[in-house]
């Protein structure tokens, strides 16, 4: 199994990568054999994710966002269709579909290669972001359960542990450790030294 993340531009530093990867192995439960990470940056924005289906088309790939919290032993998330997110946890504005968790098997390099038809077009057209393209366009069309949670919708950002869930999204959050806004996620987090 492949564990990817994708860290580009400049809103994420290395630590969020060392970070994935510290709760991963510690809290996870999930054995993997390869952990990569994508910094290539040939597109605008989230649209690099894209290329992670061009690269991997082989074996069981899962894929997280860098703004997430790893807490406890994580749900079977492989999946051999690709499968992401469907929100939950707040009213549907947009989309309906979340790529902050992505699975799949084998090669599905369609999607990537669906986007390389016209990539300046589907980033204006789907300038709110990756997950109303995937959705709009049929890309995917398998969708998790209720396997984690998110602080979108929770009417604060100060939300309590969730025992029922061993992941929690923070969604475009990349400040997860400035001071006045850490909670108890941080105790799961590698020290920001690290």
């Amino acid at each position: 199994m492949r564990i990817i993340c994708v860290n580009t531009g400049d809103k994420f530093g290395h630590w969020y990568v060392k970070n994935l990867k510290h709760m991963i192995d510690t809290y996870s439960g999930l054995k993997y054999d390869e952990f990569v990470v994508i910094t290539s940056e040939n597109h605008k924005g989230v649209f690099n994710k894209l290329q992670m289906f061009d690269m991997y088309r082989d074996g069981e790939n899962l894929y997280f966002d860098l703004d997430i919290c790893i807490y406890g032993k994580v749900p079977n998330l492989i999946r051999k269709d690709v499968t992401v997110l469907k929100i939950w946890w707040h009213k549907i504005f947009h989309t309906s579909f979340n790529s902050s968790i992505i699975s799949w098997t084998g090669d599905h390099s369609y999607i990537y290669k669906t986007f390389m038809k016209d990539p300046k077009m589907y980033e204006e057209k789907y300038n709110k972001g990756l997950d109303e393209m995937i959705e709009k366009e049929k890309l995917v069309v398998n969708n998790y359960g209720k396997v984690c949670y998110s602080i979108q919708g929770t009417g604060t950002e100060y939300l309590p542990k969730n025992p029922n869930y061993s992941i929690v999204l923070f969604n475009q959050k990349h400040h997860l450790m400035e001071p006045g806004w850490t909670g108890w996620w941080t105790n799961y987090f590698l020290p920001k030294s690290q």
